[in-house]
């Protein structure tokens, strides 16, 4: 159902597939759910369990193992027992590394299961070296959630669209790339910010959601990360960069945690500007790292960094971090004076070059 490794298409992928061979019928037997992409494989297991066992444990359907050492004879014993209240058996294996036994009786029940018997395990990694772990991988429907790999960031704002779209909202472009990055693309928490989004507009609003309205909305919930900041020291715009200093400081945001944001899009600064330097295509190279912004803003942002400039940021925020973590010390005062640094008259910025 789901390919292996990378070539695999990604876990959004996979739910939506998953989702649609659910309402057609799922088929009886032992169903592995593997693939570091944890958003969209919960998701997953929550749709099986809710549409095999929809009573959940109190209608005797369902019994769980994984919060201790289990044999596989005892939960195959349990998913091949005939219930008192339901004739469907599903068992569920919260975790992989509960499963204690040699490899066989798996790939049994797996080649012949009974026709209103289900086995789902849990196991976002697996190890082929290992005989249980094998036989879950080749004798089971084993479905794979793969997350994005970072030249498929794009990925992560098509899904952020989706969700956003789940709730009745629709997002501009710029308002994705933000509410993207303040999540740092964990799918768990961007979904947290758009239920704050929707409970913040309201049933009756409409238009799609700006940048400016996710920013207020985050900035309220303590979300807001360096974003604003990170664009204006792009741009080496002085003014913007205070301002938006002084903001995160009004908004109790940690000086520690933003300045992470800093090297995150400083990292990807400069490896997009050593690839165009390298003779690469500009806009190929701004595609093919995120950054936590548009390829044609970052390319335009680009021209006002030399590469030198970029090879000296990373030594100038490591010097800022040091600072940070000194004693009685005005610690904004310390990311305003970094901001200036950066975007003022110290900048030396050369214009008109990429």
């Amino acid at each position: 159902m789901a390919g292996k490794g990378h070539a695999g298409p990604l876990g959004g992928t996979v739910l939506r597939s998953t989702l649609n061979a659910l309402a057609k019928g799922w088929p009886p037997g032992l169903t592995v759910l593997t693939g570091e992409d944890f958003f969209h494989l919960d998701a997953a297991q929550k749709a099986l369990l809710a549409h095999l066992a929809p009573e959940g444990t109190g209608s005797g359907a369902l019994t769980v193992f994984g919060d201790r050492k289990v044999e596989v004879g005892t939960v195959l014993a349990a998913a091949c027992s005939v219930g008192m209240f339901s004739p469907r058996r599903v068992v569920l294996v919260r975790d992989v590394e509960a499963l204690d036994g040699k490899p066989g009786p798996l790939a049994g029940y797996a080649s012949s299961p009974p026709g209103d018997s289900y086995l789902i395990v849990r196991a976002p990694k697996l190890d082929a070296r290992r005989g249980l772990h094998r036989e879950l991988l080749e004798a089971g429907r084993t479905v794979t959630f793969r997350p994005p790999s970072q030249d498929e960031a794009e990925a992560v704002g098509r899904e952020a669209a989706d969700l956003a779209k789940e709730r009745g909202l629709a997002l501009d472009r710029d308002a994705i790339a933000f509410l993207v990055e303040v999540s740092s693309g964990d799918l768990y928490r961007l979904s947290s910010e758009l239920d704050k989004i929707r409970d913040w507009r309201g049933k009756e609003s409409s238009g799609a959601v700006t940048v400016w309205e996710a920013r207020e909305v985050a900035a309220g919930g303590g979300a807001l990360s360096g974003w604003e900041l990170a664009d204006a020291i792009l741009a080496r715009d002085s003014e913007k960069a205070l301002e938006a200093t002084r903001r995160l400081a009004e908004a109790g945001e940690q000086p520690i945690r933003t300045l992470g944001g800093l090297a995150w899009r400083a990292r990807a600064m400069l490896q997009v500007k050593a690839a165009i330097e390298s003779g690469s295509a500009p806009e190929e190279a701004a595609r093919s790292v995120w950054a936590g912004v548009p390829a044609a803003r970052l390319l335009a942002g680009l021209r006002h960094w030399p590469l030198g400039d970029l090879l000296a940021l990373p030594g100038r925020l490591l010097r800022t971090d040091r600072t940070l973590k000194s004693r009685g010390i005005d610690k904004w005062a310390v990311m305003e004076s970094l901001a200036d640094d950066l975007t003022g008259s110290g900048a030396r910025a050369v214009r008109g070059r990429t």
